[in-house]
């Protein structure tokens, strides 16, 4: 066994299972004052104590055993919360984003990623002008966007769907430097089971990265900063995907008939009531208008579920798939896995759960086995 333990990784794993210094030192049955020096260094556990941590944990005893071979740097983290998240709550993405642009950074040496356009702004912008200059890059034109999650992977963003462990978020982005290369990595929460509802998430984090992750530090705001940005970001999301010319003449002269929302939901690939509240903020809607719509959507139980929500298939990411697919075709995995690569490279032993999530591969599709591999090419 090796001679190193790394309390940091223990601080790591711990934040991951989102676990007090109190809860864990119950589960190992050691004071909470003795897993504190253990984060610290100040202290080595024995082999006993660190099978036990193996175990509780769930991480691979390598994890704890390396340090890190690489630069990394959050950048700041946007978060998209259903409610206010505690900090304990948002503690499991530092791993997930630094993971996800680890595995992005080793799959560069083999494979060209797309790259992310540069796209810069004024200061006096609105956020309907940024997603009108936005799509105007991407040659959108007026047209609705059929599949964010795809559009986003093509330009240059890299995204996972994950468990995010908490009720309470819906997706976060924010830049990760690995080696000092950035890497824009979004990250929304299974949960997000509902196409319509997933688009609007993805359209929430392409505004934070457009307006605000060149130039604010999300950690450093206010609270009523915070809740502007996240206000910004909102109304980016609805101009770009609901761009004011086309979907105004979708709506004319039957900005009140719900049914027609509903119509338009498939077409727009948006939400029933992103629709109504983008045609309030476009004021073609005034307030009386707008409270009529929302008890219909009351009455009708519209609020939670709305019809059509199953008629599409949640999108997943499929970047770091197809890259692991195409190196493990070209043989790279035949004589390591992925697991060994990034032990070797990086001094970062994952479990397998964690790149099974990033990469939506089933984990036994990351098990290399050289059982059956009796004759292999030399070296």
């Amino acid at each position: 066994m090796s001679n190193l333990f790394n309390g940091e990784r223990l601080r790591e794993a711990r934040y991951f299972r989102q676990l007090s210094i109190t809860q864990l030192a119950e589960k190992l049955e050691i004071s909470k004052q003795m897993i504190s020096k253990y984060e610290k260094n100040l202290s080595k556990p024995s082999a006993e104590m660190i099978q036990k941590i193996v175990f509780e944990l769930g991480f691979p005893l390598s994890y704890y055993q390396m340090e890190d071979k690489f630069t990394s740097k959050d950048l700041g983290t946007f978060y998209r919360s259903r409610l206010s998240s505690s900090q304990a709550e948002k503690k499991p993405s530092d791993l997930l984003k630094k993971s996800l642009a680890t595995v992005s950074h080793f799959f560069e040496q083999y494979v060209d990623f797309p790259q992310l356009d540069e796209f810069s702004i004024d200061d006096e912008d609105s956020p309907e002008k940024v997603a009108y200059k936005l799509r105007k890059l991407w040659e959108l034109g007026n047209e609705p966007v059929s599949n964010l999650l795809r559009l986003l992977e093509i330009k240059g963003f890299h995204l996972a769907v994950i468990n995010s462990r908490s009720e309470k978020i819906d997706a976060f982005g924010s830049f990760i430097k690995i080696n000092d290369k950035p890497y824009y990595c979004i990250l929304i929460d299974q949960d997000n089971n509902n196409f319509f509802r997933q688009q609007f998430s993805l359209a929430h984090e392409l505004g934070h990265w457009a307006m605000h992750a060149k130039t604010l530090n999300p950690q450093e705001l206010s609270p009523m900063e915070y809740r502007e940005m996240e206000k910004e970001a909102n109304q980016f999301a609805s101009a770009f995907l609901l761009p004011r010319k086309s979907f105004s003449k979708d709506i004319l002269e039957k900005e009140e008939d719900i049914y027609n929302y509903l119509s338009l939901k498939s077409k727009w690939n948006v939400s029933i009531s992103s629709m109504i509240y983008r045609a309030k903020d476009l004021h073609l809607l005034d307030a009386e208008q707008y409270v009529r719509l929302q008890k219909k959507l009351s009455a009708k139980g519209w609020r939670k579920e709305e019809p059509e929500d199953a008629s599409k298939p949640v999108s997943q990411p499929i970047l770091s798939k197809q890259a692991y697919e195409v190196l493990r075709d070209a043989g790279l995995f035949d004589r390591k896995s992925l697991t060994n690569f990034l032990e070797e490279q990086y001094g970062l032993a994952l479990p397998l759960e964690i790149l099974s999530e990033l990469m939506s591969i089933p984990r036994e599709q990351l098990i290399t086995n050289q059982m059956n591999k009796i004759v292999q090419l030399k070296k």
